[in-house]
């Protein structure tokens, strides 16, 4: 679930998030997505745990945030009785970063990108991040997830990218 496209002047908002940890618009945007996660959501069928899309640690370590971490904070601040959980998924492998690589080659460096340390076994999950592309990460993280016993995994985003408007 997405509430924007990514595109002017949401993709500059983002690129903001991406480089400063305490920008604004990490607020703004985070609350924006909060409004429509609650339109789609019942109280009762929101997943009992968020998951940030997890970064590779040299990722980490050169931005030395996680926007996607942040994101899911201020979620978390607005839905009570939702866990917020770093320790669970980890992205074991380290590729390019994504905008510069293809569909085919984003789809072949998230193979087993993702390994979970924790099982979730019955647990609805929500991974959040801050834009969906070809949706080869969240998939990836997903599946991982789903491998850990997870119930059900949605996807959050702030924005996704076009050719993915229209899928659910």
């Amino acid at each position: 679930m997405a509430s924007f496209h990514y595109q002017n002047p949401i993709n500059k908002l983002i690129t903001t998030i991406k480089t400063n940890p305490h920008a604004p618009e990490l607020l703004q945007l985070s609350g924006l997505l909060a409004t429509t996660i609650a339109d789609r959501y019942e109280a009762t069928e929101l997943p009992q745990i968020i998951i940030p899309l997890p970064l590779h640690w040299r990722k980490l370590t050169r931005r030395g945030f996680n926007q996607s971490y942040s994101i899911a904070r201020s979620l978390c601040l607005k839905f009570s009785g939702i866990e917020l959980r770093n320790d669970i998924c980890y992205r074991r492998t380290y590729s390019p970063p994504q905008h510069l690589q293809g569909k085919h080659q984003r789809l072949r460096f998230m193979r087993n990108a993702f390994a979970v340390q924790k099982r979730i076994d019955g647990q609805s999950v929500a991974i959040v991040d801050d834009v969906v592309t070809t949706k080869a990460t969240a998939i990836a993280a997903a599946s991982s997830l789903i491998k850990a016993g997870a119930k059900s995994v949605d996807i959050w985003c702030i924005a996704r990218t076009g050719w993915h408007i229209a899928a659910p």
